[in-house]
């Protein structure tokens, strides 16, 4: 990967507000929506909501830009509801071409602020975010897709206590086949939570 991205690209983005940070605070309050948004990274576009993507050692990675409805919580679908920071950025000319996107896990920054919680691995930023709030005993981070549970997106995990939660359906079943192989070759124990 390239060097990482500019850290007031992220911060300039954490002063708006979205359709999700409005549905976090009628489901759970201002201060504890507000507190997942600064502890994760949820920043805001033009009411789409940015999760930002920060490694163990601070690098910034990228920020997915999602749609959502403020009312449902759910996530919008169609042309233009979801994109990328760096691809946004290449599209203005303020990143070179030949930068090249290496993904990290989502909320992977605060395996270090929480070295001895047991690590919760979920599909999408939002699952991780309810985690948090419901399950604060672990620290809660996502992988984006059911497809990137990978041992180069798990080896920040080494040494850890994991659970998986997997999407139901094919998101379980794909997780339970994966993961054995992928914890012994980063190496952590793990369960496979059917919650």
């Amino acid at each position: 990967m390239s060097a990482g991205l500019p850290r007031r690209v992220l911060d300039a983005t954490m002063t708006q507000n979205s359709a999700y940070l409005a549905w976090l605070e009628s489901r759970f309050g201002s201060d504890t929506a507000l507190r997942i948004c600064d502890e994760y990274y949820v920043g805001g576009i033009a009411d789409r909501a940015v999760f930002w993507q920060v490694d163990t050692e601070g690098c910034i990675h990228t920020g997915k830009i999602m749609s959502y409805d403020e009312h449902t919580g759910k996530r919008l679908k169609g042309e233009g509801t979801v994109d990328w920071i760096h691809a946004v950025m290449r599209r203005e000319g303020s990143l070179p071409e030949e930068w090249e996107l290496v993904q990290c896990m989502y909320g992977e920054h605060l395996l270090r602020r929480y070295p001895d919680k047991v690590v919760a691995v979920a599909e999408g930023a939002k699952t991780a975010h309810i985690g948090a709030i419901l399950m604060p005993e672990m620290v809660w981070v996502a992988v984006d897709s059911m497809m990137s549970l990978t041992a180069d997106m798990l080896r920040p995990l080494k040494g850890r206590s994991v659970i998986l939660f997997p999407d139901e359906g094919k998101g379980f079943e794909v997780w339970t086949a994966k993961i054995g192989a992928i914890a012994s070759e980063v190496g952590f124990k793990y369960s496979v939570s059917q919650f």
